[in-house]
């Protein structure tokens, strides 16, 4: 065999980053029909959450003042941006909806996700559940306030999310979240 020839099968067989498997797969389920989005979106984020390497340890750092965001991936065609966020104990997120469809996935420890639901005549969201999120919960959303919700970590330790949202990056930090007014 030729030594070249060798070099060459040895390349196309390396392993993938587990971001790079991810991103392909998002990009699979772009190009694919919609009504199959979401569980094309589950699948990936599942298989990232449980993949290991996905993470840099720069981007498994936090603060002690705020959730951390690391964009991880801006799709070249603007389809959806890749974020990685750190949560130290006590943080959370403001009740929510998105402008966008969106998913996520526990990579590391726990989230605690309460979720609301919308009350058009007094114009504000009820809370109507909470769940413990683990290590490999995922989850995808539509846009809208049919999905309501308010992200946290309570635990003692930190606690790591991939979120993937159908916007491009420069747009992440504006047209992500949708604030609403919440009824405790």
């Amino acid at each position: 065999m030729n030594q070249s020839l060798a070099v060459a099968e040895r390349r196309s067989v390396a392993p993938r980053s587990a971001l790079t498997t991810l991103v392909a797969a998002l990009e699979a389920a772009c190009e694919g029909p919609m009504d199959g989005l979401r569980e094309a979106m589950l699948e990936a984020l599942a298989r990232a959450a449980a993949a290991p390497g996905l993470l840099t340890a720069e981007q498994r750092q936090g603060s002690a003042e705020h959730y951390v965001r690391h964009l991880l991936h801006g799709d070249a065609r603007g389809r959806f941006a890749v974020v990685a966020i750190v949560w130290r104990p006590g943080q959370r997120t403001p009740v929510h909806s998105h402008h966008t469809w969106c998913g996520y996935a526990v990579v590391e420890g726990s989230l605690h996700e309460d979720s609301y639901l919308w009350t058009p005549g007094c114009s504000a969201a009820s809370c109507n559940g909470s769940a413990e999120r683990d290590e490999g919960y995922a989850c995808f959303g539509h846009a809208g306030v049919e999905t309501i919700h308010r992200l946290g970590n309570r635990t003692r330790r930190p606690a790591i999310s991939v979120h993937v949202y159908g916007v491009d990056a420069p747009r992440v930090a504006t047209h992500v979240n949708r604030m609403l007014a919440a009824v405790d």
